[in-house]
């Protein structure tokens, strides 16, 4: 019985120093199980921030897109009327250009005719001093004849 006791000693021995040291254990574990809870919610945090900033973002770039948007519309807007406008100017530049040709056709013409008309001018400034002299010449005939 001895034996027995002393085994049940050792036994009570080993189990209390077991029971000890599980407790030091539990005790380091659920420190460091506050510690990780603590990083956990610390992180949480920074992620609910992050996530509040990136959803923050989120709507910036849909206002962003939106203001993108309308721009392009005014662009296209303006890119219209003014396209509309560059065609209207070109008719009229193309219209002012037949005219222009129209005017230098008959520029042309009237240029032609006036030199045909000097030319006749000359014809007749000619004959007409053919004629003076004609008549100078009869002037002086008829004198000799009536003096």
């Amino acid at each position: 019985m001895d034996v027995q006791r002393i085994i049940d000693g050792v036994k009570d021995a080993l189990m209390g120093e077991i029971r000890e040291e599980l407790r030091e254990f539990r005790a380091e574990v659920r420190g460091q199980l506050e510690g990780f809870k603590l990083a956990m919610d610390t992180m949480n945090k920074r992620l609910d921030g992050i996530e509040s900033r990136l959803s923050n973002i989120e709507g910036d770039v849909r206002a962003l897109n939106l203001r993108i948007d309308e721009t392009n519309k005014r662009i296209d807007s303006v890119r219209e009327e003014l396209t509309a406008r560059i065609d209207e100017t070109n008719k009229r530049i193309d219209e002012t250009n037949k005219r222009i040709d129209l005017l230098s056709a008959r520029l042309e013409e009237n240029t032609k005719e006036l030199g045909n008309l000097k030319a006749e001018i000359t014809e007749l400034k000619t004959r007409q001093e053919i004629l003076d002299d004609v008549v100078r010449r009869l002037r002086k005939l008829e004198e000799r004849v009536f003096a």
